[in-house]
């Protein structure tokens, strides 16, 4: 009987204090699952500390049965989406998990993961029940993050779902053949395609070395990449206001004439328009606002520039 393939992959920015670390991790969870080969894919997404050399280290001095590992390293930083999305592009198992290298994915969840997949179902979602490491601002962030796309999306989607998650070989291939986007949401885009899904829960903890890479201004654009990819609602909205303020337009004009044509004095309004003259304005440059957003996404698309660069592969190939 021919043995099961998985691929996993592991996108890495800057994070040489912790490589060893979560190898050792992933190693001690992988040799125990018994009649599948791994393929890990250690994607370098441009680091500039020795993260690469930490890779290099595990693919030429780890000889393990059931485990080939992979480096894919990126000419310069593209994003954890796009270093994502090489690992799909470039993998080679039945089914794909994708999995972060700061610890606060843990390896030990993959059984479950698999086992979940065993069950026929082709994408596996890992929802966080809570992040040791916190901070109540980010808790905040994260849930009003869910509340807002999901207001404005026309796809729901998993509040606290992560970037780990497996995917069988038919989800790979829909990714990798349909879902080019510049802005991505990967997480979003597995969670749009429909399928047989299911969710499982763990607990996030306290990442073991360096800092998040992850910034309040890297969550926010991580944001407006999700909204404008599944929504058109801003567009809408803009439209809404447009349409109320014109209306609002109109009373004050015929407010304005009858006063001049019926009453003995022109009406007193200098805070009126000056209130009005400014909300305008408001309305005007968000609206404007919210096409520049469209605008800039639709000239990235078409475009049609890499969505990454691959500067070196290599890998250990088993005997």
């Amino acid at each position: 009987m021919e043995e099961k393939r998985i691929s996993i992959i592991i996108s890495l920015y800057n994070e040489s204090e912790g490589v060893d670390y979560f190898w050792s991790s992933l190693k001690n969870v992988l040799v125990t699952i018994e009649n599948i080969n791994f393929e890990v894919i250690w994607v370098n997404d441009g680091s500039t500390d020795d993260t690469q050399s930490k890779i290099n280290h595990i693919l030429v001095n780890n000889y393990i049965k059931n485990i080939d590992n992979i480096s894919i390293e990126f000419s310069k930083n593209f994003g954890h989406e796009a270093a994502m999305i090489a690992g799909i592009d470039n993998s080679s198992g039945e089914a794909v998990i994708c999995i972060d290298s700061d610890g606060q994915h843990p390896p030990e969840e993959i059984p479950k993961m698999i086992g979940a997949y065993e069950k026929g179902n082709d994408i596996v979602l890992m929802k966080r029940t809570l992040r040791e490491d916190s901070s109540y601002l980010k808790k905040k962030f994260s849930k009003l993050f869910y509340r807002f796309i999901n207001a404005l999306s026309v796809i729901k989607f998993e509040e606290n779902s992560t970037d780990f998650f497996l995917i069988s070989e038919q989800i790979k291939e829909i990714l990798s053949e349909n879902f080019r986007d510049q802005n991505r949401f990967i997480r979003g885009f597995v969670q749009s395609l429909g399928f047989s899904r299911k969710t499982l829960h763990f607990v996030a903890p306290s990442r073991q070395f360096g800092e998040s890479n992850y910034s309040y201004y890297n969550l926010l654009k991580l944001a407006l990449n999700a909204i404008f990819s599944f929504s058109n609602k801003p567009l809408r909205i803009s439209i809404f206001l447009s349409i109320f303020f014109v209306l609002v337009t109109i009373g004050m004009i015929v407010f304005t004439l009858y006063f001049y044509f019926y009453e003995s004095s022109a009406p007193s309004g200098y805070n009126t328009i000056i209130i009005f003259t400014s909300a305008s304005f408001s309305v005007l440059f968000i609206t404007l606002s919210i096409l520049s957003l469209y605008f800039e996404k639709l000239i990235q698309e078409t475009r049609k520039r890499p969505l990454y660069i691959v500067k070196r592969k290599g890998n250990h190939n088993q005997e």
